[in-house]
């Protein structure tokens, strides 16, 4: 609870900026708003996306439903990337100092997730008691962390250390399942209707640059396939091309949001964290999808190439990341498949599955 002369009051109104909440951005912020939820049940929890949409009111609202109160998209609060603003906005982002935004609105705690520091004092012109920021050492804040504070590399634990120093004590972020509509878990079912030996193979990503060889994928599907473990394969809009020639190559490949799962009632990430949780374990690129899988609380064999694993690692106990710069080189495909069975099989092992 925040402190104040040494007594814990407890913030009634509480304000989230994040400049936007892409698939993926938004599923690596879903543990820090749980903890938040955790820690402040009663208080009214606006999350204000400062310069763009976020998918808390689209496809990721499902998962936040108890946990926001409000989403406000394109509050044109904040600045937009140096290369991306236009002169007009600039203005409009110096025009924040002088006509305070969300039309004079006041937070009793406003929490900028961000770090840039432009930004985060546009952020403060936000009307507010308490200013959280870990902007710049937390030099903008109002409330400071313990003298001992060390910053987490990875980007959900970080933000969840922002929960904890508003609130004063360690938290334990719930694990999942997570609170779900009953209508995904009954579809989830119906797609994956024994829940003791799928493996989840999620090959695709929004930047297609961090993605392994789709071949590869189905090698590492042959050989537990021949093993009878049932390959899930976690396909979007935008890789439906590959769904025949995983078909081709492989016996009896599994589709779960294709073919007569695909219903317009039940669809998109909360569907892929129901069906994340009646499998075993799942070899991912870092993508929005395995962060979905990580949500359902799956253990993931994660493969990176370009991005660093300690910053896009799931919080899933017994998570794997495969790093390519360990084979001496930044592209994901000198991770050889060989290797990633290897470590499968050792995790499969280890869990006596």
């Amino acid at each position: 609870m925040l402190q104040k002369n040494n007594i814990k009051i407890k913030p009634l109104s509480i304000g989230v900026y994040v400049g936007l909440d892409f698939v993926g951005d938004g599923l690596i912020k879903l543990p820090f708003i749980r903890s938040l939820r955790q820690v402040f049940p009663k208080s009214k929890i606006t999350w204000i996306a400062g310069t763009h949409k976020s998918e808390f009111k689209r496809s990721l609202a499902p998962l936040v439903k108890g946990l926001l109160n409000e989403v406000i998209e394109e509050a044109e609060i904040g600045f937009i990337g140096v290369n991306e603003a236009k002169f007009s906005e600039r203005i409009r982002d110096l025009k924040n100092f002088f006509y305070p935004p969300l039309n004079k609105r006041k937070f009793d705690l406003l929490i900028d997730t961000q770090t840039h520091f432009l930004t985060s004092l546009i952020v403060r012109t936000i009307k507010h008691d308490y200013f959280l920021s870990g902007c710049a050492s937390f030099f903008l804040s109002d409330i400071k962390p313990p003298s001992n504070f060390k910053r987490e590399l990875n980007l959900s634990q970080r933000l969840v250390q922002l929960s904890e120093i508003a609130y004063g004590e360690t938290i334990t972020v719930p694990p999942p399942p997570l609170p779900l509509e009953k209508k995904y878990r009954d579809l989830a079912k119906a797609a994956l209707p024994n829940s003791n030996n799928y493996i989840g193979f999620a090959p695709g990503a929004g930047d297609t640059r961090k993605c392994w060889d789709l071949q590869n994928f189905i090698n590492v599907a042959k050989y537990f396939e021949n093993k009878n473990r049932k390959p899930v394969f976690f396909l979007g809009p935008k890789e439906e091309k590959w769904l025949k020639i995983i078909k081709q190559k492989l016996k009896q490949p599994l589709f779960p949001e294709w073919g007569k799962f695909k219903q317009r009632n039940a669809k998109g990430p909360a569907l892929v964290i129901a069906l994340a949780e009646r499998i075993k374990c799942a070899l991912a690129n870092d993508s929005g999808t395995a962060h979905m899988i990580d949500a359902g609380g799956a253990p993931i064999v994660k493969v990176f190439g370009r991005s660093l694993p300690g910053k896009y690692t799931g919080l899933t106990p017994g998570s794997i990341t495969i790093d390519s710069r360990l084979f001496g080189s930044n592209n994901i495909n000198a991770i050889k498949s060989e290797y990633v069975i290897k470590k499968i099989n050792g995790f499969l092992n280890e869990k006596k599955i």
